[in-house]
């Protein structure tokens, strides 16, 4: 049986189950119960529990996802960019429909960490499923790799456990945002060897024009479910008024992310051509200062530019995230190529 479509049922046996045990459980899953049982087994999981919710943040992943892409795996680094900003904005898009309150928006004493978005599904569940899935997926039939399969399946799942530790998500978050990140897998690897073929025989202006279209309809989709009166949030106030600014934010993060990774990898692949072969202390070096230009254009743009009125602080946003995704995935391999930090693919 073929990869994809051992992955495919997976996503779908998984999806399948966590439907039919929500017909089951229904509301008791988006209760405080869960939370608190949680809670009850100690405040010494409160320290592993925060380190195991790094490992699904976002900033983890730009942080990792240049380390794969720049020194380990150049093709699994593209395919993990691809995916977070694909499972970013099916979870910044879902949220903002359903608008779900947090566990800590109805009872603030079971708040352990901080998030300022809507809660179903969890973003956390639904990326690590996606990302670390797909690292699974790719070692699975290497030498050991069922083993690291295991090690990442179970590391998934303390992801997910960790979020309703904390009091930032109910039981019925993290199981669908597993399951969609497992369907946002499948799907991805089975239509990429559709896609990327003809995608590869576009003219660039062609993906410049899609690139942009793309980002236009992440920004709409987003202020259209936001806009769509449904969810329960609407009851908790402020903390309403916050998440539904951050999702528009949100939006404007992913749009320019998106535009910058399809950008990047079109020019990568017809202008530089990297390889990740090297020695170590040349690994090392590209890694560091990658990052450091990577975090310098974040932050320096961030505290240059202005953030009202809110149309111009999403169009600056969406440079901002777009030149530093421009800058990870083209800008800097094609100057670590001249510097002699690396070399080009034979």
């Amino acid at each position: 049986m073929k990869k994809t479509s051992t992955l495919a049922i997976i996503a779908i046996v998984t999806l399948l189950v966590v439907l039919v045990t929500t017909l089951i459980a229904g509301g008791r899953l988006w209760a405080l119960d869960g939370v608190r049982a949680m809670q009850a087994l100690g405040g010494w999981l409160k320290l592993p529990m925060r380190a195991f919710t790094f490992l699904g943040d976002e900033q983890f992943y730009l942080i990792a996802i240049p380390l794969v892409y720049w020194c380990i795996h150049k093709g699994l680094g593209q395919d993990l960019g691809i995916l977070l900003v694909l499972s970013s904005f099916t979870n910044t898009a879902t949220k903002s429909f359903f608008k779900h309150s947090r566990p800590f928006w109805e009872n603030a004493s079971l708040r352990l960490s901080e998030a300022n978005s809507f809660s179903t599904p969890s973003g956390h569940a639904q990326s690590s499923a996606a990302l670390f899935g797909q690292v699974a997926w790719f070692i699975a039939d290497k030498r050991r790799g069922r083993l690291w399969a295991v090690l990442l399946a179970l590391l998934i799942v303390l992801v997910c456990l960790s979020r309703v530790y904390l009091g930032v998500h109910f039981p019925g978050d993290v199981l669908w945002g597993a399951a969609v990140g497992l369907g946002l897998l499948a799907l991805y690897n089975g239509l990429k060897p559709i896609l990327l073929p003809r995608l590869k025989q576009l003219a660039l202006g062609v993906h410049v024009l899609l690139a942009l279209v793309t980002a236009a309809v992440m920004l709409a989709v987003v202020a259209l479910m936001l806009s769509i009166p449904f969810g329960t949030g609407q009851m908790f106030g402020e903390m309403y008024t916050e998440a539904w600014s951050s999702a528009l934010s949100d939006a404007g993060t992913i749009a320019g992310l998106a535009f910058g990774l399809w950008i990047g990898l079109v020019l990568e692949t017809r202008t530089v051509g990297f390889s990740v072969d090297g020695p170590l202390w040349q690994r090392a070096l590209r890694y560091g200062i990658g990052v450091i230009g990577l975090a310098a254009i974040w932050l320096g743009l961030k505290m240059i530019f202005p953030q009202e009125p809110l149309a111009l602080g999403l169009a600056l946003r969406f440079v901002r995230y777009g030149l530093a995704m421009l800058w990870a995935i083209a800008l800097w391999p094609w100057l670590f190529v001249r510097i002699g930090l690396g070399q080009r693919e034979a």
